[in-house]
């Protein structure tokens, strides 16, 4: 039981929910080798992105389309939408949050010390 003079407050959390559909009616497939224009280089050291080409000369073409292209292309589309999302709201918070003074920044390493 909670009384007048010892009254409990609770902070309520607001929650946005955003939803999205990745299908085919709204992200293409995506492309497994090399575009049309590009010719096959050998890629840097460290560089494990396709290049279509291999230490000892160029790789056969990769099979374009069907199912898994479809699927890297939802992934590629909710990759780009979610850094979108996260960047606005990393913006936002920001935006909110208060001025950082130099004073406040010394006392900060002070305490880490």
């Amino acid at each position: 039981m909670i009384d007048d003079d010892n009254k409990q407050t609770q902070s309520q959390a607001t929650f946005i929910t955003t939803k999205q559909s990745f299908d085919a009616s709204n992200c293409p497939a995506a492309t497994i080798g090399l575009p049309p224009s590009v010719e096959p280089v050998k890629p840097d050291p460290g560089d494990y992105s396709y290049s279509g080409m291999h230490d000892h000369g160029p790789l056969p073409l990769p099979k374009e389309g069907g199912q898994f292209a479809q699927i890297i292309g939802f992934v590629n589309a909710a990759k780009k939408a979610s850094d979108r999302y996260l960047t606005e709201v990393i913006e936002k918070e920001k935006a909110l949050a208060p001025p950082v003074t130099a004073e406040a920044n010394q006392q900060h390493k002070r305490k880490r010390k």
